[in-house]
């Protein structure tokens, strides 16, 4: 009966190392107004100056993104007042985004959807307003950070979809190394416009819904909101145009302030900054930084390596993991076992030691040895656990550490035929009963045979004996 139609406004923090207009650094967590200069307050007379860095990513995401570029990027002046931006302007694109008419493809129960990405734009982020104990203070160090929005068209249709798509364009955007992507220290922030109507009467009157930072909170809130309205419209009321919070505590969302009037912004193009022509060479040096993005990644593992797609999605949700895994490759190890040990055993110690795999003492080649050691039967999967966490202890080599610790596996035919002997002489009975049948006796054959070796002996190679002189 109803039809919902979600668009989502994402922001996100250029890494760019100072800001957007003016040379402050921009960086999170320093001491309050500490990163701040007469071009980012605001003050009479001052120029800002294009940062060329900022505008390179711009250029960057909006190629990720399918976007059509603009052969020129005009910046303008949206005027209005707030405490958080001193100059009671922002300085933003508006009828010269850097690209428009993108998309970004995602995957809902396994079918694919495309969501059209109606323009990306580049601007200043306003500082950061704190309230409490009956008084509001300003953080002024992030007035002008650059901050890049991106779009969509209003092309979802419940929380899950939006929610993927979040969670696709955080990996995105942390591939081509513009963002970080973290949602609670708001480098990524993410306003959503929700409407509901009949099915095949368009789009609803709209409500934005703010505070969401994080992926499960997007959905959570999305897929009230439209409960929310289509119980209004049920009740044959009409949805209030306004913008509401989303309230974790209370798992809903609550009106903040009505929009039934459209702001008038007064938007003109800003006198101190020239329009931006992005030239040929430009945009070359733009492609020359543009990386494999996640899901081409992901497609091509399950291609080339025969990986399932849960090892394929931990490889490639993050770049670092996914290069490590192509380097273990290059240095000689099978792909499937490579792909086991990174998402198992050393994801383990990476969680437990709170350290990444790049500053690891597990490089590429020590992995790729350590699975070596295992095909050509000198270790066995129980000792190799062994070798991986002495390796992050004591910074060695697998094949310097068994070497040194005598944990090299007993696969010596004729020696282990001897303690084979032995084992079935004082346990007479044991072989007696595999004789009759008890095939699981010669379980505890191999705990003996074990035992004696310390853990060391070839168990294939045990087995195998074992049937032979029964």
């Amino acid at each position: 009966m109803y039809q919902s139609f979600i668009g989502l406004e994402i922001h996100i923090h250029l890494l760019a190392d100072t800001k957007v207009f003016c040379g402050c650094k921009a960086a999170f967590g320093d001491k309050p107004n500490t990163n701040i200069c007469p071009v980012c307050m605001g003050y009479p007379g001052v120029l800002p100056v294009l940062n060329e860095k900022a505008v390179s990513m711009a250029y960057m995401v909006c190629m990720a993104l399918n976007c059509k570029l603009n052969e020129k990027a005009v910046f303008e002046r949206k005027n209005y007042y707030y405490p958080d931006l001193p100059k009671n302007y922002q300085i933003t694109q508006f009828e010269y985004p850097s690209g428009i008419d993108g998309y970004m493809d995602i995957k809902i129960g396994g079918e694919k959807k495309r969501i059209r990405i109606h323009d990306v734009h580049l601007e200043e982020d306003a500082g950061k307003m704190i309230h409490g104990g009956g008084k509001s203070r300003i953080d002024y160090n992030r007035t002008g950070t650059p901050l890049l929005e991106i779009v969509t068209e209003p092309d979802f249709e419940k929380g899950e979809e939006a929610e993927i798509f979040i969670q696709d364009f955080r990996r995105l955007v942390r591939y081509l190394g513009v963002c970080d992507g973290n949602m609670e220290e708001g480098s990524l922030r993410c306003d959503a416009n929700v409407s509901v109507n009949l099915r095949g009467k368009g789009l609803g009157r709209k409500a934005e819904v703010k505070n969401l930072n994080s992926s499960r909170f997007v959905r959570k809130a999305l897929d009230y909101e439209i409960i929310r309205q289509k119980k209004v419209l049920s009740a044959g009321e009409t949805v209030v145009q306004e913008t509401r919070l989303w309230n974790e505590a209370r798992s809903l969302t609550e009106s903040m302030r009505s929009k039934e009037e459209a702001h008038d912004y007064r938007y003109f193009p800003e006198p101190d900054l020239p329009p931006f022509y992005p030239g040929k060479d430009f945009l070359e040096s733009v492609k020359a930084l543009l990386v494999e993005l996640p899901a081409r990644r992901k497609e091509r593992f399950l291609r080339e390596y025969n990986l399932s797609d849960a090892q394929a999605d931990f490889l490639c949700e993050e770049k670092t993991t996914a290069d490590y895994f192509e380097e273990t490759i290059k240095a000689g190890a099978d792909p499937v076992k490579a792909a086991l040990w990174l998402s198992s055993d050393v994801k383990k110690i990476l969680n437990r030691e709170k350290i990444g795999l790049s500053g690891s003492p597990l490089s590429p080649g020590r992995l790729a040895e350590l699975i070596s050691l295992i095909n050509e039967n000198r270790i066995s999967g129980k000792i190799a656990k062994e070798v991986l966490e002495i390796v992050f202890k004591e910074d060695k080599n697998p094949v310097e550490i068994i070497k040194e610790c005598g944990m090299e596996q007993v696969a010596d035919k004729g020696e282990l035929e001897a303690i084979v002997k032995k084992v079935m002489d004082d346990n007479p009975h044991v072989v007696e009963s595999i004789k009759n049948g008890a095939e699981k006796q010669i379980g505890f054959l191999m705990g003996q045979i074990m035992k004696a070796t310390g853990g060391k002996a070839d168990p294939a190679l045990a087995q195998k004996i074992i049937r032979e002189k029964i």
